[in-house]
């Protein structure tokens, strides 16, 4: 097999692999009405607790005002909060409420159960090297510009 082959081979594995969760992620999506762009946000407000719109769209690698439409379309969906800034009033935060942080831990209760009884099936020299072979990906991965990571 070529060089081009395996890393054609390579894609297409990786490719099945995401799609592991899809069918939990399209449940979600139909049941909240969420896409993936508003999941990602969640999760990250979650580890940022109190991000602003600048922190947002940069994470996402979209516009302010892109960022903008997704927490407004959050917010009335009553998954986030936004709460003025007390130490600096051109700042608003924005925060996880309950029917969020829900959102989120039941979406990775599913997901965990699902890996759980997929990554129970290798044996462990099998999970050895699928974990050897992800710190391989993540770390050619790492090497890549930021221009390519929005992609």
């Amino acid at each position: 097999m070529s060089r081009d082959d395996r890393q054609l081979e390579a894609m297409r594995q990786y490719a099945r692999a995401l799609a592991i969760a899809d069918p939990i992620r399209i449940r979600m999506w139909a049941e909240a009405e969420l896409t993936t762009s508003q999941l990602r946000l969640l999760f990250r407000l979650r580890e940022e607790p109190g991000a602003t719109l600048s922190s947002i769209a940069a994470y996402l690698r979209v516009s302010p005002p892109g960022a903008s439409g997704l927490v407004d379309r959050l917010v009335r969906q009553d998954f986030l909060r936004r709460e003025d800034d007390p130490r600096d009033r051109r700042y608003v935060r924005h925060y996880l409420n309950d029917r969020g942080l829900a959102a989120i831990t039941e979406l990775e209760r599913e997901g965990r159960a699902l890996m759980n009884e997929i990554l129970g099936r290798l044996s462990d020299g099998e999970l050895d090297g699928l974990i050897r072979s992800l710190e391989l990906l993540n770390g050619a991965a790492d090497g890549v510009s930021s221009t390519a990571e929005a992609i």
